[in-house]
């Protein structure tokens, strides 16, 4: 196996999305807390809940044209996810967020991941063309 087949445009393209997804989220608790709507004590579940979405989502994103070993697979976007949180954890000096529930947050984006890659994916539906002819039956033609 080669790191490209492991780390291709799809795990960036899913990175992304989560990435997209948790500053959307962490701005609506934001205005959420500013506005008085969710209490100061529940920001942890609330990162949390938002963490495990984004990890779901960015999963199901990257997993689109994978044909196989799809837990292998959303467990190296899980790690890449949770590498670039650290980093970012670091660099802003958020640790000690991360001391209080750094747990849940490691169990929300493997677990988002995991569920992404153990849930079926649904069918996709042919889409008709404009001028298609349809097959008659012989009887129909007479």
């Amino acid at each position: 196996m080669r790191i490209r087949d492991w780390i291709n445009k799809g795990v960036v393209i899913g990175l992304l999305a989560s990435i997209v997804l948790c500053v959307i989220g962490s701005a609506a608790g934001a205005f959420l807390m500013d506005r008085e709507y969710l209490a100061t004590d529940s920001e942890g579940i609330w990162m949390s809940v938002i963490w495990l979405l984004a990890a779901f989502f960015g999963c199901r994103i990257a997993l689109r044209g994978v044909l196989g070993q799809l837990l292998l697979h959303g467990t190296v976007q899980a790690t890449v996810l949770y590498f670039l949180v650290w980093c970012v954890a670091l660099a802003v000096n958020a640790v000690p967020i991360f001391r209080v529930n750094g747990w849940y947050f490691t169990g929300c984006i493997f677990g988002g991941s995991i569920l992404a890659s153990v849930i079926p994916a649904g069918k996709r539906r042919r889409k008709k063309r404009a001028g298609a002819k349809t097959k008659r039956h012989k009887k129909d033609r007479q």
